[in-house]
């Protein structure tokens, strides 16, 4: 119930900041996750990256802007992409690496 509460409330922000959703997996082990519309891609770097120039980080010419929600005392596993980096921000909450 508190999860569903937390996807609610990131859900309602993300269309108040008008970025598009155009995917999402609420049910993942580890928690879930709201994929924003590659056209928005400006937009929430400078919501969430200061402003960064997303021209600059595009990798094969593409981004895939996600938000990450993690459950409490859940993680993620390690994995390794080829052709592929990302770019992570903490916007709330504690985390350990």
């Amino acid at each position: 119930m508190i999860m569903t509460n937390i996807f609610d409330r990131i859900f309602r922000k993300l269309k108040k900041q008008k970025l598009k959703i155009v995917d999402s997996d609420l049910k993942r082990p580890w928690g879930g996750f709201f994929v924003v519309d590659e056209n928005d891609s400006q937009d929430f770097a400078n919501i969430y990256f200061d402003g960064l120039e997303t021209y600059q980080i595009k990798i094969s010419g593409k981004l895939s802007p996600k938000i990450l929600i993690i459950a409490p005392n859940k993680r993620l596993s390690w994995q390794y992409h080829h052709r592929r980096s990302e770019l992570w921000k903490v916007v709330s909450g504690k985390i350990k690496v």
